[in-house]
């Protein structure tokens, strides 16, 4: 990004707390960015020109632009490396269950997977990349890097677009320009789309399916499937991804997965979000999550079929369910899991899984789960956009007692987890709902929850969102924080 002209122009640069020759901390740095807003009184005008750029962005949620914090969260080498080490030992650990799991049958009891589920995780992918994308969420201190792992995210791990209109956003305002005039800054949102689009064409690069194509003299064919409820569903993240893979030289459209069908042996697709239609497929993206493959089974089985038969690579295999499913938090201290891990990596796992139990676990002292319900959250096994899940300290002691009575009724069919409540560390916000109010209200403590991308075990980049209540999501207030990376600092 380059240095504008701004509002803010006649003023001096925001001044550096940082002896000369060093460089600052991210509280520092954070500081000074709100420095520079209270210097220019709040930054009333940058505020609406960055709700105004969202509007006009592609990043939407319920019919609205998605909320997002005036104030973005920044970062540092120091936090890069800190990622990338927490990336590479988290995937070191799900790669090694997800191969026990492929190949020990004893081992595979301990999972209370679905029975169609478990054939579908043992289905052969055609290529050697356990999990090829994830988004590892955890709740992370800036001050202290202490960290709790929330949950794991696999295939449809979104947020991207989010994160790149956000900034964007912020970018429009004099605040934002003022101080990169001092610091400059980049968001390296390239890692999440044509670092992903890279990763997943390598992939199929590696398979027997792409040989034969490369034989035939075709030009492969990709579908991003989806499954979503609205009559008109939003695609613009992925219509992003369409445009790289075809820009690689690559065809690449976008299907509903009910509208998958076989025809003389090979998937196509019908009613295409964009795209073709009526097309051979060659790789399919599943950024279907595999409880919405359950909910529409008998609509989905072209497409299993296909997968089950070879007539199509997925990327990712239903494989990595295995690290999806919150139940493997519950599982990562069993006693026949932790002989897989090294040492280090069973330390990983004491001190950044919190606890996590079935909630019918006859092992489990459920009563003090029932009389303490601030130290616990009530969540189902697989699910997503926090759908059930519940933080005990949202609820008094009789409404708790009634969630855990009907989650362990499991009327919705899916086991539910307790896992040790984790405060979410605070930081200033300034929330743009698009309320009238937004434009000029002072900053409020909300709380943070990072999401840490991961591409084939590489660390891709950063997804922060924030809240003003102790579970952290989109439909409870919500929003995303815009993330920034210190540029050109020496490492």
């Amino acid at each position: 990004m380059t240095p504008r002209n701004s509002a803010a122009s006649g003023k001096p640069p925001v001044q550096s707390a940082v002896p000369d020759g060093g460089h600052p901390t991210e509280e520092q740095l954070a500081r000074q960015y709100l420095q520079v807003v209270r210097g220019l009184h709040g930054d009333e005008p940058g505020r609406w020109r960055a709700w105004e750029r969202m509007e006009d962005g592609q990043a939407y949620y319920r019919g609205l632009p998605v909320a997002f914090d005036f104030l973005p969260t920044l970062f540092t080498p120091a936090s890069r490396r800190s990622f990338a080490s927490i990336v590479e030992t988290t995937y070191g650990i799900l790669r090694k269950v997800i191969h026990c799991y492929q190949s020990d049958a004893q081992f595979r009891k301990l999972f209370r997977f679905d029975p169609r589920v478990e054939e579908l995780v043992l289905l052969p992918s055609g290529y050697e990349e356990p999990l090829p994308m994830a988004r590892f969420d955890l709740l992370y201190n800036q001050q202290t890097e202490a960290f709790q792992f929330c949950e794991f995210n696999t295939d449809s791990s979104s947020g991207m677009l989010e994160n790149a209109e956000a900034c964007a956003a912020v970018a429009e305002s004099d605040a934002f320009w003022e101080f990169q005039s001092r610091y400059p800054l980049e968001s390296r949102c390239d890692e999440q789309f044509e670092g992903w689009a890279e990763k997943l064409m390598a992939i199929f690069r590696t398979t027997a399916a792409f040989k034969q194509l490369q034989r035939e003299g075709q030009v492969p064919h990709v579908a991003i499937a989806v499954c979503m409820e609205s009559p008109n569903p939003d695609v613009r993240e992925l219509d992003a991804y369409q445009e790289i893979i075809e820009d690689l030289g690559w065809d690449c459209s976008i299907y509903d997965v009910r509208d998958l069908r076989v025809e003389d042996g090979r998937l196509v697709g019908r009613n295409a979000l964009a795209g073709q239609n009526n097309v051979p497929i060659h790789l399919v993206w599943r950024f279907c999550i595999v409880v919405d493959l359950l909910k529409y089974w008998d609509e989905v089985q072209p497409f299993i079929e296909a997968v089950r038969t070879g007539a199509v690579t997925l990327v990712g295999a239903f494989s990595t369910q295995i690290a999806h499913d919150k139940q493997l938090f519950a599982l990562l201290r069993h006693p026949e899991v932790q002989p897989l891990l090294t040492f280090e990596e069973r330390t990983f796992v004491e001190e950044r899984i919190p606890f996590t139990a079935f909630l019918d676990d006859p092992s489990l002292d459920l009563e003090e789960v029932r009389a303490c319900p601030a130290d616990w959250v009530l969540k189902p096994t697989d699910w997503y956009a926090t759908k059930n899940v519940t933080a005990g300290a949202e609820c008094t002691t009789e409404q708790w007692n009634r969630l855990i009575d009907e989650a362990l009724a499991s009327r919705d069919g899916s086991p539910y987890l307790v896992q040790r409540f984790v405060a979410p560390a605070t930081s200033p916000a300034i929330p743009l709902y698009g309320r009238e109010a937004d434009f000029t209200a002072a900053p409020q403590p909300y709380g943070n929850l990072f999401g840490l991308y991961c591409h084939c075990g590489q660390f891709a980049g950063v997804y922060v969102r924030q809240g003003p209540q102790e579970v952290i999501g989109s439909a409870r207030e919500g929003l995303v924080a815009p993330a920034f990376w210190l540029k050109n600092a020496d490492e």
